[in-house]
């Protein structure tokens, strides 16, 4: 079954792939075909190497397979650029994983919401500035969570759901971090 998922998206691909993007699509269609629930795939690559066009193939794939994808960026403008190369809704991660709701002592506080989604591949764009735990301490509305644990969290308490995490360590590390805990391993 890899090489129907890695034959369809590479019969989408709007470009003759390098030999790696070859590489990448069958290893892709490798860890959609596994039973192992917990992995998650880390998709790391410079700007202009064809990431989003094989995730772009990869969200048309799973429409046509009847499976879901939810697409999620640390940042709205992230989200948007992603929702405009592959045609589908894009939301900040923030935005798809907590709710506001009121507190013990009547302030606003943040909350996990529950992952209501089944079969869904969650593929998580710019992932080099989602921040783990050295910055869980920034204060604010959100300060003092740890927004990787929550991502991880968040999808895997779904049912029989998975992510790609997609980003360039060439980037910039998350705001205070001296690196990029979503992207390594």
């Amino acid at each position: 079954m890899a090489f129907d998922i890695e034959h369809i998206i590479l019969g989408d691909f709007p470009y003759e792939p390098t030999p790696d993007q070859r590489d990448l699509i069958g290893r892709l269609a490798l860890f959609l075909n596994t039973t192992r629930q917990t992995n998650v795939f880390l998709l790391k690559g410079y700007a202009g190497t064809g990431k989003t066009t094989i995730i772009s193939s990869l969200v048309k794939y799973l429409d046509q397979a009847g499976s879901g994808s939810v697409l999620l960026a640390p940042t709205g403008r992230a989200a948007k650029v992603m929702a405009s190369y592959t045609g589908s809704l894009a939301y900040t991660i923030h935005k798809k994983i907590y709710r506001l709701q009121e507190g013990q002592d009547g302030g606003t506080e943040v909350a996990l919401q529950t992952n209501k989604h089944k079969d869904t591949l969650f593929l998580v764009d710019e992932a080099s500035m989602i921040g783990g735990a050295a910055e869980a301490t920034t204060p604010g509305l959100f300060g003092g969570i740890n927004l990787l644990d929550d991502l991880i969290q968040y999808v895997y308490s779904g049912r029989n759901c998975r992510m790609v995490l997609i980003g360039d360590t060439a980037q910039l590390p998350p705001v205070n971090a001296k690196s990029t805990p979503a992207l390594s391993p």
